[in-house]
Formats: structure tokens, sequence, C-alpha cells
């Protein structure tokens, strides 16, 4: 058997989703760690710099465990939006955002589209590298607290995510992942 557009193993015949024209299997949480891991060795081979457990934890949350329309179409684990910088090819697709003027409202976004896994990890770490107010996560990256406190909003400065709650779900998808078997949120990962 192949690989679906997502990579996955279509071998597995673990928990399936409906497509437009056909069913695809979904990934499962154990596959969806396994292949952030090979993701992050790669990403790391190519010259990036992030903290594993929130960079895995992120891509798990923000990409419904590898199986959101972003995530399978676009292999875009991290919501990233493209900007008028991104020259790369793009993906319109709805989403919903909070502010403290609106509350959480939907509108619709262009998304950074990626030819795999690693190559949105890298960008992750350019994009942190590249803009100031992210500036503190390469001192703290041994230090998944540290590290995921750098990327949030202030009120300063923007941050990673607009949901008030982010920081909280990052941490329980963390220990799911650890139950799981993935990379421990410790200090020195």
């Amino acid at each position: 058997m192949g690989r679906g557009e997502n990579g996955a193993d279509s071998a597995h015949l673990g928990p399936y989703r409906r497509g437009a024209c056909a069913v695809v299997a979904a990934m499962t949480k154990q596959e969806f760690i396994e292949r952030m891991k090979q993701a992050c060795i790669v990403a790391r081979q190519k010259g990036a710099d992030f903290n594993e457990p929130v960079v895995t934890a992120q891509g798990a949350l923000e990409s419904s465990w590898g199986n959101s329309g972003l995530c399978v179409k676009a292999n875009n684990l991290f919501g990233i939006k493209a900007g008028k910088s991104w020259t790369g090819p793009t993906l319109e697709l709805p989403t919903r955002e909070w502010s403290k003027k609106k509350g959480w409202y939907n509108t619709t976004a262009k998304w950074r589209v990626y030819p795999s896994w690693n190559e949105c990890i890298v960008d992750y770490s350019r994009l942190l590298a590249r803009l100031k107010w992210y500036r503190d996560t390469f001192n703290v990256r041994h230090d998944p607290d540290r590290f995921l406190q750098a990327i949030l909003p202030s009120d300063e400065e923007p941050g990673w995510a607009t949901d008030p709650r982010y920081a909280q779900k990052i941490r329980n998808v963390a220990r799911e992942i650890e139950r799981l078997g993935g990379p421990k949120w410790e200090v020195g990962q």
C-alpha cells in the first residue's frame, strides 16, 4: 500500500473520516508522534532550532494530530499564515480567531503550504529567529515552560495564538503525548 496525501501509511486501517471523494484513514495519535519525531530529526539536520516537546504539542493541537485539512492538504502543522512576505504556495481556508474586542469570530485566512512536515518545522524555527517578539525563544529552548511562554502574546507584542487558553491547551496535549511515549516536558529537551 502507498502513502496517503498526508503521508500516513495507508496500510493502517485506524479510524476513518470521509473525504469528498474517498474514505481516508485518520492518523492515530501514536502515528502522529512517531512521524513528528522523524520530522524533528530531519528539521534539526537542516538547522532548525526549537523545543521538541512544545513543537510536538503545538503540532498536535494545531493540526488535530495531523488530521486537519490544513495539515493534510498543506503539511502546515502550526497554522502558519501566509503574510505579505511569503512567496511560496498558499491555501485559503476558514479559521476561528479571538480578540479582546470581538471575542471569538470566524474568518478566512491564507495559509502557507509546505512540501513536508520537516520543512514546516524548519520554517517555524526561521519565523522564531526572524520576528523580534520571539527573540527570547532561543535563550530558553531547553525549557518547555519558558519556551512556551516566550511564544505567547503579551500586552506589548503579538504571539503565536490568539486563544487566551492556548498555553493550558498546549500543556494538556503535552501530557497526553508524554503518556503515549512522546517527548517529555522537562528542562533539557
